[in-house]
């Protein structure tokens, strides 16, 4: 009976060592609350709405006090704006301590896309997978545009690719002090600005391009502006 003691009690303390953490995400455009049906301005002058928003995050790690990296085992969300459920992402097996920063990708690394359609979050189901060859759909944008020039006044921007010079996915590095203890579960809240798809270093201007779906160049620049859509929101 001792023995069985001592091995629970063995159990228990290796599990008291490790901890989750929570992510919040908020979806906002050009710092305003993202909402169906609004009308939103891009830096050149463009009006749109946004009807459909939705991307990947995996290969999460984080940065403690130390400068020491903790990658943790990959896992794979799809994250979307009209989901409050895939809003919330919890990651678990931090060992306690305190962190300074987190990293993790925008979309689907190579290796998962080389497989082919897979299940949970990377179920084709989602309308987040082309084919075979093109992969996985990193991130979609999808609403409207008096200046676009397609059926409807659609916006369509559909980002993936994951070989050779068209490779969609971003990685992510920011600040965020915390601390990882026992007692109870850390929480960072993340904020996506959908407004830097159109505003960042790649402007985009809709009567030119009002939608992409497949892998190149444009969604190469699409992909390098929204890599800046992330920030931490502190309370």
């Amino acid at each position: 009976m001792n023995r069985l003691l001592l091995f629970f009690s063995l159990l228990i303390g290796k599990a008291a060592l490790s901890q989750s953490v929570t992510l919040t995400l908020t979806h906002e455009v050009n710092h305003q609350a993202m909402r169906a049906n609004k009308t939103y301005y891009t830096a050149q002058g463009d009006t749109f709405t946004i009807t459909k928003f939705k991307y990947y995050l995996s290969n999460f790690s984080f940065t403690d006090e130390l400068g020491q990296v903790l990658t943790l085992s990959p896992e794979y969300f799809l994250v979307s704006e009209d989901s409050i459920a895939s809003k919330k992402i919890v990651l678990t097996g931090l060992p306690l301590g305190r962190f300074k920063a987190i990293s993790f990708m925008i979309g689907v690394d190579s290796i998962m896309n080389c497989t082919g359609a897979q299940s949970g979050a990377l179920d084709p189901v989602y309308g987040m997978f082309w084919t075979w060859n093109s992969g996985y759909i990193m991130a979609k944008l999808e609403g409207t545009s008096p200046a676009s020039r397609l059926p409807g006044h659609a916006l369509q921007f559909h980002i993936g690719g994951y070989r050779g010079a068209h490779q969609s996915q971003r990685i992510v590095q920011l600040p965020v002090p915390f601390e990882v203890s026992a007692e109870k579960t850390a929480a960072i809240n993340l904020v996506a600005d959908a407004g830097t798809w159109f505003n960042g270093p790649n402007p985009i201007r809709f009567s030119e391009t009002a939608g992409f779906m497949t892998p190149g160049m444009i969604g190469d620049r699409i992909a390098d502006n929204y890599s800046h859509m992330f920030s931490i929101k502190m309370k």
